[in-house]
């Protein structure tokens, strides 16, 4: 679900308590993909659909909060082999939903473009 999808709900001092989701359509678990069209699409997801979205909608609540520090010390924990790539590239794929609605194109055939990556050493 994109973040126009998802409604956090929050109790009285502010903490998350819940996750509500809609829409969850075409959920897809493909294994024929290979690795490095799984990770890009899971950066377009995880990192681009939501975190940047997310920290967009903090960053105007709170003015000044940067929450790409505490997301890249998060991902740096893990022990995957594209994480360090990932934290120094200076750009996400960012996917071109508008072309696949005007081309009538399906999903799996989404092409990418570059966004500045927030998460880049700085």
């Amino acid at each position: 679900a994109h973040l126009q999808n998802t409604l956090v709900a929050v109790d009285a001092s502010g903490t998350p308590v819940q996750a509500l989701f809609r829409d969850a359509e075409g959920v897809k678990l493909l294994a024929d993909v290979p690795r490095a069209a799984g990770w890009e699409r899971l950066v377009y997801c995880l990192i681009v659909n939501h975190l940047m979205e997310i920290a967009g909608a903090l960053a105007e609540r709170h003015r000044g909060y940067d929450p790409w520090p505490a997301v890249r010390r998060s991902l740096a924990r893990h022990d995957l082999p594209e994480i360090p790539a990932l934290l120094g590239s200076p750009t996400l794929p960012g996917k071109t939903n508008l072309l696949l609605r005007w081309t009538g194109a399906d999903g799996a055939d989404a092409r990418y473009l570059p966004l500045r990556n927030p998460l880049a050493d700085r």
